[in-house]
């Protein structure tokens, strides 16, 4: 699904409007209030493909979600509830080549819809 369908189809809001990327093709993604959990995807996840076209998202409004989403190669952070982002946390995010979008729908509703348009989520290998 185009990053651009997400953002019109779930009315979000785009922060980092020089790096957005309407065409950028999201497949993935997860869910992670606790960046602790977040960053067991690195333990997880063998296709660095998969990273490149996922998405986090997340309630976490501070700068720890950015540098999460950095250190996992992740460059499309969703912020659900509409939570909005501090100007600091939107800096970081532009400095750090990540796309930020946030959006009125819980966490639930949000992943759900992605995941009835066909995102698969990513989960840990048993």
């Amino acid at each position: 699904m185009k990053l651009s369908e997400i953002v019109k189809d779930y009315q979000c809001i785009v922060y980092t409007n020089d790096l957005y990327e309407p065409d950028k093709e999201i497949n993935y993604g997860f869910c992670a209030d606790l960046m602790s959990d977040a960053l067991m995807i690195m333990n997880t996840v063998k296709d660095e493909n998969v990273l490149n076209n996922a998405a986090l998202i997340t309630g976490l409004t501070t700068n720890q979600s950015i540098r999460t989403a950095e250190m996992l190669d992740i460059n499309v952070v969703i912020l659900v509830r509409g939570k909005i982002p501090a100007s600091q946390v939107i800096e970081v995010a532009n400095e750090s080549g990540i796309i930020l979008i946030g959006t009125d729908l819980t966490m639930f509703n949000f992943s759900g819809a992605l995941y009835s348009k066909g995102i698969k989520g990513i989960t840990a290998k048993k």
